[in-house]
């Protein structure tokens, strides 16, 4: 029997942590106002993926590899911390520096590997994901639940991280400031890479 309200409360809580801004959100909104359609979805297939290992590795209880394996927590917080602040200064730098010469108003798109690349790096690079999937598979008892129910949990957390960014894709596509050069567009893509970068910074401070 599916104990139904077991993964409707696990619903409730993933939805407000997906609806709550982060990293993932902050990359998705900047490749989202500089970049064509086919490098969003990079970036979701990314963060789906993230989910999918998060979850999963919540599921089996892995949390248990960072506590055996303190320094291992470390180096993912700083090489993940790291890598977002340098993802957010680059986005600073393509969103206020352009050339003079090329007459250009917006920063270069980010092609679908690079997208993909850094969604990825995202998504994965911040550990407390785990602790907080482990917290939430605890809150709710899912992991003492049948394995074939563990994963029906997983599933549905990467069906509404994918429909909460999809739906999220389509609204920034019709936004006026995504569809060609725009001052209001780099400014915001700037300002998520100061977001980011201080993000990236808090990531590497608190160890």
């Amino acid at each position: 029997m599916i104990p139904v309200d077991t993964l409707l409360v696990l619903a409730g809580l993933w939805l407000i942590a997906v609806i709550t801004p982060g990293p993932n959100t902050l990359l998705f909104v900047a490749v989202g106002l500089s970049s064509p359609t086919r490098s969003m979805l990079a970036v979701v297939a990314a963060v789906l993926i993230g989910t999918l290992s998060w979850g999963l590795a919540g599921l089996f209880g892995l949390f248990w590899l960072f506590e055996l394996f303190p320094a291992a927590a470390i180096a993912v917080k700083l090489l993940g911390g790291a890598y977002l602040a340098w993802m957010g200064f680059r986005l600073i730098r393509r969103n206020l520096w352009v050339p003079a010469e090329t007459g250009r108003s917006r920063a270069p798109a980010l092609n679908t590997r690079k997208a993909f690349a850094t969604g990825l790096v995202t998504a994965l690079g911040n550990p407390k994901s785990l602790v907080f999937v482990s917290s939430l598979f605890a809150v709710t008892h899912l992991a003492e639940q049948p394995l074939a129910i563990g994963f029906l949990g997983v599933a549905i957390m990467v069906a509404m991280s994918a429909t909460y960014y999809l739906l999220f894709a389509l609204i920034l596509r019709k936004l006026p400031v995504a569809r060609g050069p725009s001052r209001i567009g780099r400014a915001i893509g700037a300002g998520a890479g100061l977001v980011m970068v201080a993000y990236g910074g808090k990531m590497i401070w608190e160890r």
